[in-house]
């Protein structure tokens, strides 16, 4: 293969066509001139039955197909699993997010913020849902495994945090 002409240093760079113009004299000068189509001395290759490949040749005449195997008895099928129990429902304490004393004093707080800002419409209470045992999701089972670590946390930090946000909402509605 020619190799391309190099440039001086200091020269401009070639021009975008500079460089096309010699890759096609390079490709050019490889190819042959017997390969270009209708050259001189190109043999025509004449293709007979004896040079096909096995797997061009027509298949032999096929064998007579095998008996079948014997018929074998299904096993019988599995007993089906037992059905568990669901163990009995939480009571309302047991269920509870937070603790007594801790929802004492969060309602206590919150009681306060409602009578400073003359909101007297009580928030409705939601509905507790009970999660069935039948038909568990993994979101479910941890909620309720993280449950009773939300309840702890919350019933040692929530007064606090609800009573600093209350004083804080006091003082700003007390600078009017």
């Amino acid at each position: 293969m020619a190799e391309p002409p190099k440039t001086a240093p200091g020269a401009p760079d070639p021009s975008m066509e500079d460089i096309l113009a010699s890759i096609r004299r390079i490709l050019d000068d490889e190819t042959p001139a017997a390969a270009a189509p209708g050259g001189a001395g190109e043999e025509v290759l004449d293709l007979t039955e004896t040079m096909l490949a096995p797997e061009d040749r027509p298949p032999p005449k096929a064998a007579p197909p095998p008996e079948p195997p014997p018929v074998v008895a299904a096993p019988p099928p599995p007993p089906p699993p037992p059905v568990l129990e669901p163990p009995p429902a939480p009571t309302v304490a047991e269920s509870a997010l937070i603790g007594a004393a801790a929802a004492g004093a969060a309602g206590a707080s919150l009681a306060a913020l409602r009578a400073a800002t003359g909101a007297a419409a009580a928030i409705p209470p939601r509905p507790e849902t009970l999660v069935g045992y039948a038909n568990l999701t993994l979101e479910q089972m941890v909620r309720e495994e993280i449950r009773p670590l939300l309840k702890a946390w919350l019933d040692e930090n929530l007064p606090p945090l609800v009573e600093r946000l209350v004083k804080a909402e006091l003082d700003r509605i007390a600078r009017g």
